[in-house]
């Protein structure tokens, strides 16, 4: 999270990049307040707890179910801002994961859900397959700077990471993430075809250079 951090307040070029947890942790949007019970929880079941520069709630991360992306978007790249950022990165995931056999449900903005958990509902940017967020997606800005983080599901983490972070949320988990559509997606791959995806996007909507 502090690499991320500093591309936000420093990014002079776009800048993408992808990384796996280990071990386990849970990270928290820029101002979710957890709770020390909840904390001590999960570091009694060895989950680091970080947070993040972005906004949302807690996503859980590991290693074989999950994995995160930032992209630091420049000043002066994008013509309209906070939500051309969203738009750039939801349409270049949505095409990479269509192209990898993801059948996603249509886009739907739903109420606010009070909830710790990110994954529980689903906002306009986010990504869904079988009826439940799939990708996650928020972001932070400073100045004419934005940084949007992803957080991509794969599948149901392991049980033993569900029930501590139940317990310390006293919510359920209720996400399966791309699993729940039958697909079985090949990590590496799907963010190669993200990163294509994302620069075809950016050649469609960057200012033109007179």
């Amino acid at each position: 999270m502090a690499c991320d951090a500093r591309l936000l307040d420093e990014v002079g070029v776009l800048t993408v990049r992808r990384y796996l947890w280990s071990p386990s942790a849970v990270s928290l949007g820029k101002f979710q307040d957890l709770g020390l019970e909840a904390r001590a929880t999960l570091a009694a079941a060895g989950i680091d707890v970080v947070r993040r520069p972005s906004g949302g709630r807690l996503v859980l991360h590991g290693e074989g179910f999950e994995w995160s992306f930032a992209v630091a978007v420049p000043p002066g790249l994008l013509p309209f801002g906070t939500h051309a950022a969203y738009c750039l990165v939801r349409a270049a995931m949505a095409a990479a994961l269509t192209e990898a056999g993801a059948r996603l449900d249509a886009v739907r903005d739903e109420p606010y859900v009070r909830s710790a958990l990110c994954f529980s509902s689903a906002l306009r940017h986010d990504l869904l397959v079988a009826g439940a967020k799939a990708v996650a997606v928020a972001q932070a800005r400073h100045g004419d700077r934005h940084l949007v983080h992803g957080s991509v599901l794969e599948r149901r983490p392991p049980a033993e990471l569900v029930a501590a972070v139940e317990a310390a949320t006293g919510e359920p988990w209720r996400a399966d993430g791309l699993a729940a559509s039958g697909l079985a997606p090949d990590g590496a791959a799907l963010w190669r075809r993200f990163v294509i995806d994302l620069d075809a996007a950016l050649q469609r909507v960057r200012p033109s250079e007179a």
